[in-house]
């Protein structure tokens, strides 16, 4: 009846620490027994790349609720005390990665599947820990040539049509009070997607290593983000909350674009070897400046200013 008892209580007690998501095995200094949280780590889910070292491909983990100023009233978790777990044959721990909160750098040495861990502790002093998956595809560095090649294809949109105007009711971009554009399918990625413009868009793996290859491939050739996907631009973001459709519209727009498939895993594979970094905001006044320029050597007048 003792035994029984004991057994009991270990059960209760393993339940309460279920539902609390924090504690030890048991009064001897056990082995902790807290459960993965979910969405302690940003992406759950995470995917990169190798190709036999040819290229680098990064990713970059991280715990949003590390940063206390914005954790909105939760429990922050000590950015010092996360401890990060990966499998070493795998995938090579840089260290911190400062351009996310409790973030890290990772490398991948193989491809495979394997399993990224971390724990830490509240500011509360709660002990916590998270998993995510990561799935590492395996390239070859002539698919990243290709890829590369179309990313970087040397053919520019022309910004002299995209220049501020008072369109006419139904008329402009996706109902944009803005000039025609000519969006040819085979422009180069780099026109937006580049660290050297006032777009400065550059979708390194710290904004899309949470997509799958097939997800990167809807997106770049379809403009169908996977449910749940937001937009992130301080453009298409609030006009989303307010006009949905047409940030649908101006999004396909930039984002239907002509790739033959053995090309689409190869601009995939460019994508993931691309540096990562924090995505920079756009320069609003520099893109208009660059607009009006554009349409200045093209011989056009700008229009009567937007609202």
């Amino acid at each position: 009846m003792v035994r029984v008892s004991r057994n009991l209580q270990v059960a209760a007690k393993l339940l309460a620490c279920a539902a609390i998501a924090a504690c030890s095995s048991g009064d001897d200094g056990g082995e902790e027994t807290t459960p993965p949280r979910v969405g302690l780590i940003q992406f759950p889910s995470l995917y990169s790349a190798f190709d036999e070292g040819a290229h680098t491909y990064g990713i970059t983990p991280s715990v949003p609720l590390a940063d206390e100023a914005g954790a909105q009233g939760l429990d922050p978790v000590i950015a010092s005390s996360l401890k990060w777990e990966v499998d070493a044959k795998l995938v090579k721990d840089e260290g911190p990665f400062d351009g996310l909160p409790g973030g890290r750098l990772l490398t991948t040495k193989g491809s495979g599947n394997t399993v990224v861990k971390v724990s830490g502790t509240t500011k509360a002093g709660v002990k916590v820990r998270g998993e995510a998956t990561l799935k590492i595809s395996k390239a070859s560095a002539d698919e990243w040539t290709k890829g590369d090649s179309r990313y970087n294809n040397g053919k520019m949109l022309d910004l002299g049509g995209l220049r501020p105007m008072m369109a006419a009711p139904g008329e402009g971009l996706c109902g944009v009070p803005i000039g025609a554009i000519d969006i040819p399918k085979d422009s180069a990625c780099s026109n937006c997607h580049n660290s050297q413009n006032a777009f400065s868009i550059e979708h390194t793996p710290t904004q899309t290593a949470g997509y799958s290859d097939d997800d990167l491939i809807q997106i770049f050739t379809k403009a169908q983000k996977p449910v749940g996907g937001t937009f992130n631009s301080p453009i298409l973001k609030p006009l989303a909350a307010n006009n949905p459709a047409m940030a649908e519209c101006l999004y396909k727009a930039f984002h239907t674009w002509d790739i033959d498939p053995e090309t689409q895993r190869g601009v995939v594979f460019k994508l993931r070897s691309i540096t990562p970094k924090k995505q920079e905001a756009l320069d609003i006044g520099r893109i208009r400046a660059a607009m009006m320029a554009a349409a200045a050597n093209a011989g056009g007048a700008a229009g009567a200013p937007a609202p």
